[in-house]
């Protein structure tokens, strides 16, 4: 009976392990990843170099971190229920028209807020604020510095 716990553990972990390394991409795979609206990247490098740089998990691989950068102010309002009311009018029409871009909506003292994406550039920010601009009924669109984002790892 002792042997029988013993063989089923070592097949439990095998096969844990085997599920694994199966869930993992080496990182030149995960740079070459082909994300919709962000461009792509092909690598040509040897393949014995994919064993030396090593694997990113598919837990990491969605893992986000805090950087300071750039944010998009769509709509700023006073410390009223209407302005918190069409804060989160914008907040929908956002989220419905650019499911891609990130919306930001709450109260930071004294007002409320609405705002959109995580640039770690002054460019990319601009460019996305230029597009609202042109797209969307709301003009006084500027630009936050110095923001708290969030960086995909």
């Amino acid at each position: 009976m002792e042997k029988v716990k013993k063989f089923g553990t070592i097949i439990v972990l095998f096969l844990l392990t085997t599920l694994a390394s199966a869930q993992q991409r080496t990182l030149v795979q995960e740079l070459e990843r082909d994300i919709p609206g962000k461009g792509q990247i092909r690598v040509e490098c040897d393949a014995r170099l994919d064993s030396l740089i090593g694997t990113v998990s598919e837990a990491q691989s969605g893992t986000k971190i805090k950087a300071t950068g750039y944010r998009i102010q769509v709509f700023a309002g006073n410390n009223t229920r209407a302005s918190k009311e069409k804060a989160n009018e914008v907040d929908r029409y956002l989220r419905a028209k650019y499911p891609d871009l990130p919306v930001y909506t709450g109260f930071k003292s004294p007002r409320w807020l609405c705002t959109v994406g995580d640039f770690l550039y002054y460019e990319e920010a601009y460019e996305t604020m230029r597009k609202l601009k042109k797209e969307t009924p709301y003009k006084g669109i500027i630009i936050l510095r110095n923001q708290e984002i969030k960086v995909p790892l």
